[in-house]
């Protein structure tokens, strides 16, 4: 009898894009997400090369966009489920073999402590669609592109709620109506949500607080702001 295998597929949200879930089958996920398609393309081959059969299939979606979190416990006590009353092998990609990109601590932690037989396949190219695709280069050009974004998101957060403060009366209600007016413009917080009130207020304040702690300087004579100069560059 041929041996059995438990595939297990995971990725980072993009929250800026608005890219927060997958779909619940793994075929729909693939289509969602090249990197679900990656491992996907990865274990299927080396199960067919095996001449084993592939028993099950999951994909999961982190919580973090930058690591792999305890969030994933749910599924994985899912299939293991799977794994332990079929004797069955469960495979997945470690990209962290590479410059310890996208690492899952919690993963291979709880592999270890539930002794659960597993295999990890190392992130090579894989031919996907007749061109070849590598994880690592790919991963590198989202993160380029994530910190290009990331600064202009920040960027556009900060002068946005700050023209909006300004522009409202201090009164009951401000940080609620400022929230409000900037989703209503499209204008997302720095990771890409909608913003609430208290998300306005705690940015706020923080956007403020060197001007504000300046400005206490100045009052008790700390800084004598006629002779303090600044030097840029």
């Amino acid at each position: 009898m041929s041996q059995a295998y438990v595939a297990f597929y995971w990725t980072l949200p993009v929250p800026r894009r608005g890219f927060r879930t997958l779909p619940p089958d793994v075929e729909g996920a693939a289509r969602r997400s090249r990197t679900i398609r990656y491992q996907l393309e990865c274990i299927r081959r080396y199960v067919r090369d095996e001449k084993g059969h592939l028993l099950a299939e999951a994909a999961f979606m982190e919580m973090a966009p930058d690591r792999g979190t305890e969030a994933v416990q749910g599924e994985l006590d899912r299939i293991i489920m799977a794994c332990v009353a079929h004797d069955a092998i469960l495979l997945f990609v470690d990209f962290s073999r590479i410059h310890h990109w996208r690492p899952h601590t919690f993963l291979l932690h709880y592999l270890k402590e539930h002794g659960v037989a597993h295999e990890t396949l190392w992130p090579s190219e894989e031919l996907i669609d007749g061109r070849f695709f590598d994880p690592i280069r790919h991963f590198r050009r989202w993160q380029r592109r994530h910190d290009e974004e990331a600064t202009a998101m920040r960027d556009r957060a900060r002068d946005e709620l700050l023209a909006i403060m300004q522009s409202l009366p201090v009164a009951p209600g401000r940080y609620q109506m400022a929230a409000d007016g900037l989703n209503e413009r499209g204008v997302t917080t720095a990771t890409g949500r909608r913003w609430t009130a208290e998300g306005v207020r705690k940015t706020f304040a923080r956007l403020t607080a060197s001007d504000t702690d300046l400005a206490k300087a100045v009052e008790i004579g700390a800084i004598n702001i006629d002779t303090t100069t600044t030097t840029v560059g």
